[in-house]
């Protein structure tokens, strides 16, 4: 695997509340959006990116002496399970501190984790940030976003102009309630397959068909990442944009 990330605070936001993580050791991408502006959105997306990153670093260290925090997913495999009970802890640390902390009072954070091993790929997905698959010349949106607006696209309940007022309202993230439900995806992944990490700061103003273009045009992750920030700023940087970007070796 070849991974590279980048982290842009873009050209209107006053702080970067974005984090992201690469573990080659363990092959962990965590990406990350905090928010709560002055109620420490950046303090929520480190501590989620960080807890994950240990939680599965523990994991691969102690095997089974690890319990598992929350529900199992009897259709899903072991890591994609450790790697939600993951994301379940980072809400719980994230809620308590939200509530024990008045400084930190309303933060929360969306979070994506990608898991790559032998049989292909593992995601825990909370929020509105996403994971793209590229491959053979077609890009694929792994995940759901967890917004009304998403919502309301998937339920074909939108209303005409409503699309720019309710993207930003999520409906699921971390710290935001004692409990979070954590999508579980799982996917094959083959030699030559890129997969894209990125908070909405890519995609609000970033086409799906830019994205596409720039994987294949680009060729490496780091060349990749850099121009897809680069796009998102020219278009206005009207959010902080993280982009972390695999490659399959062939």
């Amino acid at each position: 695997m070849d991974a590279y990330g980048r982290t842009d605070i873009g050209k209107v936001r006053k702080r970067n509340e974005d984090s992201f993580i690469i573990d080659p050791e363990i092959r962990l991408l965590v990406v990350a959006d905090g928010m709560g502006g002055h109620s420490s959105g950046d303090v929520a997306s480190r501590m989620a990116v960080e807890t994950v990153r240990d939680a599965m670093k523990r994991f691969f260290s102690d095997g089974a002496r690890v319990p598992i925090l929350g529900k199992v997913d009897p259709k899903a495999s072991e890591s994609a399970n450790r790697l939600a009970a993951s994301v379940r802890l980072s809400n719980q640390i994230i809620y308590e501190t939200a509530r024990s902390k008045p400084q930190h009072q309303g933060m929360g954070t969306t979070i994506d984790c990608v898991l790559i091993h032998q049989d292909g790929a593992a995601i825990a997905h909370v929020g509105d940030s996403r994971v793209y698959l590229v491959r053979n010349d077609a890009l694929n949106q792994l995940t759901e976003d967890h917004s009304l607006l998403g919502e309301q696209k998937k339920q074909g309940t939108l209303a005409a102009g409503e699309g720019a007022r309710l993207q930003n309202i999520l409906t699921r993230a971390l710290g935001v309630d004692a409990d979070t439900e954590v999508d579980i995806i799982e996917t094959d992944l083959r030699p030559g397959d890129f997969l894209v990490a990125c908070t909405d700061g890519l995609n609000k103003v970033v086409p799906d068909s830019r994205i596409l273009e720039t994987v294949g045009q680009m060729k490496t992750p780091k060349m990749i990442a850099e121009h897809l920030v680069d796009l998102a700023n020219a278009g206005g940087g009207v959010d902080n944009t993280t982009v972390v970007v695999a490659r399959m070796e062939k």
